[in-house]
């Protein structure tokens, strides 16, 4: 019997990734909101998935709370 003579169903959603258009996640958005008070830098509830995961990482920087580069 070959494998090839009944594959299996492929879920196509299983190997894509987020939409980085869509919005923030809860948890994102969460993070955002603690780095922004810390930082007292304003906070945008309209940002989405990609671009929160770049404030973020702005806030990190500037918090100093991103873990150095091995």
């Amino acid at each position: 019997m070959s494998f090839m003579t009944s594959p299996r169903p492929i879920d196509a959603a299983m190997d894509v990734p987020p939409d980085p258009r869509q919005p923030m996640t809860a948890e994102q958005a969460q993070r955002l909101r603690d780095l922004s008070e810390r930082a007292g830098e304003p906070f945008d509830a309209e940002l989405t998935l990609w671009q929160a995961e770049r404030r973020i990482a702005e806030l990190d920087d500037l918090a100093g709370t991103t873990p150095p580069a091995a």
